[in-house]
């Protein structure tokens, strides 16, 4: 049966050993008492299923509600900054990393999280528990404590993703404001305080082009209504809309559009004739 849940979670089968599974427990409080302060040797995951949890650990402080996770690392002293509510309800493991890749892969999760799918999250804290009742430490318990890790690590992606797509919406806003201006993907880059090349990775992957290609694409676009305004000519259209090389502005122009800067003023603004 593990496997099988493991296949639907993951879209593969087989075994995952990156962390082993040592012991895990749901916690029900009775109104009373608070997290103990310790140091651990093993790293543990909490995730709290009602209620809200106060933490620390190694100064930084965590509260959590319910459908949220923190990860406490080994050789940290962590404990509870306040007494446990009536309502909270948390479920708990303890589990070690296999080799340098487990470690790595555990280091590099951020320390809390939310879920997003808190109804998966606890039911393979359930599973777990229930594996761990039956069969005691084992390849079922690592499983399950895989995907436990899994659950966490989805939403850290996507948190990841979200910030990626705000900064992308920030560099499209940026050169719709500013595409008059001196812009390119270097000088965009350092407003927005990322590397070039990630910011062309980025884009492309949100827009499907390149920086250069969106800035190119709004001036053009700029570009194309003064030509139909009729007041300028094409070398001051050109200046005006962000180019400073006449025959790069009309080279980019002709890709895009098909026709000269001339040749499209000429034919659109036969359309834009009326007498009303």
């Amino acid at each position: 049966m593990l496997n099988s849940v493991i296949q639907a979670a993951t879209g593969r089968g087989g075994t995952m050993e990156t962390v082993r599974m040592l012991n895990a427990g749901r916690f029900v409080s009775r109104g009373r008492g608070r997290h103990g302060t310790r140091v651990i040797d093993s790293y543990e995951l909490i995730y709290v299923d009602a209620g809200k949890l106060e933490m620390f650990e190694a100064g930084r402080t965590f509260r959590l509600s319910a459908g949220e996770w923190l990860l406490l690392r080994p050789g940290l002293r962590h404990g509870g900054l306040a007494a446990y509510e009536p309502q909270l309800v948390f479920y708990w493991g303890h589990f070690v990393p296999r080799g340098a890749e487990g470690g790595a892969r555990l280091e590099a999760m951020p320390s809390s999280g939310r879920s997003g799918r808190p109804g998966r999250f606890g039911e393979y804290y359930r599973l777990l528990l229930s594996e761990l009742r039956e069969s005691g430490p084992g390849p079922g318990a690592d499983l399950l404590a895989e995907l436990l890790l899994l659950e966490a690590g989805r939403r850290s992606e996507g948190k990841a993703e979200k910030a990626a797509s705000g900064l992308a919406e920030r560099a499209r806003t940026h050169i719709r404001l500013h595409f008059d201006e001196s812009l390119s993907t270097a000088l965009l880059a350092e407003e927005l305080q990322c590397s070039a090349d990630y910011l062309n990775r980025l884009c492309r992957r949100s827009w499907g082009c390149t920086v250069t290609e969106e800035i190119n694409r709004v001036r053009l676009a700029h570009a194309c209504r003064l030509l139909l305004a009729g007041k300028l000519n094409v070398k001051e259209v050109a200046y005006e809309s962000g180019f400073n090389d006449l025959a790069y502005f009309r080279r980019r122009f002709r890709a895009l559009y098909g026709q000269t800067p001339a040749e499209y003023r000429k034919a659109h603004s036969l359309g834009h004739v009326n007498t009303e």
